[in-house]
């Protein structure tokens, strides 16, 4: 029987090089940072990291010396929600003020991988500040339920008043997020967004300010200071006001990171990176100096402040400004104007490449249930199949069949962040991935069942979505639908979800396995999962050998595929099989029942087992995956010779057992 333990995960972590090396003055000698503003500002709240902490406790944080009056950066945002990729091992701390819109109860949600902390005073006092929800390990993003920690009890706040408040979030290793939501009087559960939120002020009794013309240019000049030497490696130093020696509008710190001389004013007119925009300039965006694209968007960053751009924001530049057909990036390289829509690139100088979209998501449909044998792809304009006795692809059988639908679905709003319910109503299984995270899981037989999900998403924010499908028999119905949970309408799929058009070839490649996204698509693999060394067919044929020998992964057949290499004398050649004769194992075990501190483990909380195989017993590099409702599975293409099998156990925590015992098994 196996038992689980936990475990750190190992990876890998990518120092990027670059930094500027500051010979003199001494990093010490240079002048401290600014206060804290006398008044907060409504909209945003500050977020201070720290770097180089191992470990998921938030305790790790606590005991840190440089916490909490030495972050190695800080920054503002607009919404109470953190970054999903910034790295490993750090801690953050936000701090500021919320604001409720009217007087009533209010119920607080917290999620974060790893722990996470959500403090709130009665007040705007942080003295009286108390622990009201907690992440005691880690969720998927956006899972609010998975520990009853994670809300808090009914709170009566008055709208007059302000609430100081401090969420507190450790990262280890792997993914990293966290968010707060609310709900309330007149309001669903919703991330905590700008308008309900302020920046913390160094007076407790100090009033918050509205945004007004000017207010980031002031900020920037007075208080930021702070996030910028601490995105420079200076040290953080609220107590002290900085200095500005030449009487240039920039701060002698920051003109020392970037190189320049903070005794002569000329400098700030200077412009080194030839991005349009002098010192004065980047040091009031906060761009840099000496890096024409600082967001390296393909933008140069005073094209996109003339074009009223983010120059902050990579993903702007993919963006449409004046909604003609063509991004922000293709305008400024064809030379026309991105914010008039009758200033665009000549339709015959664009260049095809990339990916050619259609509406609509992309449909592979397979003979079986756990997509068994690929038989068709096609784009499909929305996940709407009900049927009382048939399938959805004139190629299926009638039962015993799967499928999965490919798309990218984009936020239609264009202010705030908006939360979006993803409806799935299905007979019998069915999973959905938004985003690479699972948010739905009812693989099993049932009737007709509807399953709901909601995500908050940023304006005109773009993420992937996946949705998988199997009929065992009887009726058959697979239905998607998404809903605008501000508006309370169902969204036009083909309105808010594209995916590529299968019949126009590219070399695009986005899990970089050396097969194009589109021939993945119609041969019924993954453009998203690096499937290239997985074979699909009895004769050990690789899914990147057969794509460049124009094979079909699943049947070796011939195929007609642009994108495969051409063959001088006109005809496909069949690469011989690496191993002739192969066999399959059957591997069965008995599910556990207890963890390793003795304490009960349900099935329900069992999400997967992985079986890792392999010619020799310290080198078990082969894998094969089942759902955790079953208890046996088959190896099969296994050559003559000894093989070496282990299982482990993985839980819906993402917990990970030890392997068990190694078994061997002979192929004669």
């Amino acid at each position: 029987m196996l038992r689980f333990t936990q475990f750190l995960f190992t990876c890998s972590v990518l120092f990027l090089s670059g930094c500027q090396t500051l010979t003199a003055p001494d990093l010490e000698n240079l002048p401290p940072t600014a206060a804290l503003p006398e008044s907060s500002v409504r909209g945003e709240v500050q977020i201070y990291h720290w770097n180089g902490i191992s470990g998921t406790s938030v305790e790790a944080l606590y005991s840190y010396e440089a916490f909490p009056d030495n972050p190695d950066s800080a920054e503002l945002i607009n919404e109470l929600r953190g970054s999903t990729s910034r790295g490993d091992n750090y801690g953050s701390l936000v701090r500021g003020y919320i604001l409720p819109p009217v007087t009533g109860l209010y119920t607080f949600f917290v999620s974060g991988d790893d722990e996470t902390e959500l403090w709130l005073s009665s007040s705007n006092d942080p003295t009286q500040k108390t622990s009201i929800a907690m992440v005691p390990g880690s969720t998927s993003q956006f899972d609010y339920d998975k520990y009853s920690s994670q809300r808090s009890s009914a709170i009566e706040l008055t709208a007059s008043n302000k609430y100081y408040f401090e969420i507190v979030h450790k990262e280890g290793y792997g993914g990293d997020h966290f968010s707060v939501a609310w709900e309330g009087p007149g309001l669903n559960r919703q991330i905590i967004s700008g308008q309900s939120i302020a920046s913390f002020a160094g007076k407790p009794d100090a009033g918050v300010s509205e945004p007004e013309k000017g207010a980031e240019e002031s900020y920037r000049l007075g208080y930021s200071v702070g996030y910028l030497d601490g995105s420079e490696g200076l040290a953080f130093k609220p107590r002290f006001p900085p200095l500005d020696g030449d009487q240039d509008g920039i701060y002698d710190n920051w003109e020392t990171v970037h190189g320049l001389d903070p005794t002569d004013p000329s400098d700030a007119n200077s412009d080194p990176d030839n991005d349009l925009l002098v010192a004065a300039d980047e040091f009031l965006l906060g761009t840099s100096e000496n890096n024409p694209d600082t967001d390296s968007d393909g933008v140069p960053d005073g094209a996109e402040f003339a074009f009223g751009l983010d120059p902050l924001n990579p993903s702007d530049a993919q963006r449409d400004l004046d909604g003609d057909g063509f991004t922000n990036l293709e305008e400024y390289l064809a030379n026309t104007d991105p914010t008039d829509n009758a200033s665009k690139p000549e339709a015959e100088e664009e260049p095809i490449s990339g990916l050619t979209y259609a509406k609509g998501v992309v449909g592979q449909y397979f003979e079986g249930i756990d997509f068994n044998q690929f038989l068709t792809a096609r784009n499909d304009s929305n996940i709407q199949f009900q049927s009382s006795s048939g399938s959805f692809a004139e190629e299926q059988p009638n039962d015993n069949f799967s499928a999965r639908w490919f798309g990218e679905f984009t936020a239609p709003h264009s202010n705030g962040s908006r939360s979006y319910t993803f409806r799935v109503r299905t007979d019998d299984g069915t999973r959905l991935y938004v985003a690479g995270a699972q948010l739905i899981s009812a693989w099993r037989d049932q009737g007709a069942t509807v399953y709901t999900s909601t995500i908050s998403l940023l304006p005109n924010e773009s993420v992937d979505l996946l949705m998988e499908y199997y009929e065992r028999g009887g009726a058959a119905v697979a239905q998607l639908s998404i809903l605008d949970d501000s508006t309370g309408t169902e969204l036009i799929l083909s309105d808010v979800v594209k995916s590529p058009d299968i019949s126009v070839p590219s070399d695009t490649d986005t899990d970089g396995d050396g097969i194009p996204d589109t021939w993945e698509l119609r041969n019924g693999l993954s453009p998203w999962n690096d499937d290239a060394s997985e074979v699909n067919n009895d004769s050990g044929i690789t899914n990147i050998d057969a794509f460049n020998s124009s094979l079909s992964p699943w049947t070796l057949e011939p195929l007609a595929s642009p994108e495969s290499p051409e063959v001088d004398n006109g005809s496909t050649t069949t690469p011989a099989p690496s191993e002739p004769d192969t066999a399959a194992v059957t591997l069965s075990w008995t599910a556990p029942l207890t963890r390793v501190d003795g304490s009960s483990i349900s099935l329900s909380e069992i999400q997967s087992y992985e079986i890792l195989y392999g010619s020799s017993p310290d080198s078990l590099s082969n894998k094969v995956t089942v759902d955790g409702d079953q208890t046996s599975a088959e190896v099969t293409g296994l050559s003559p010779g000894t093989w070496y099998f282990a299982i482990r156990v993985i839980d819906t925590s993402g917990l990970t057992s030890k392997n068990s015992e190694v078994l061997t098994h002979t192929v004669q």
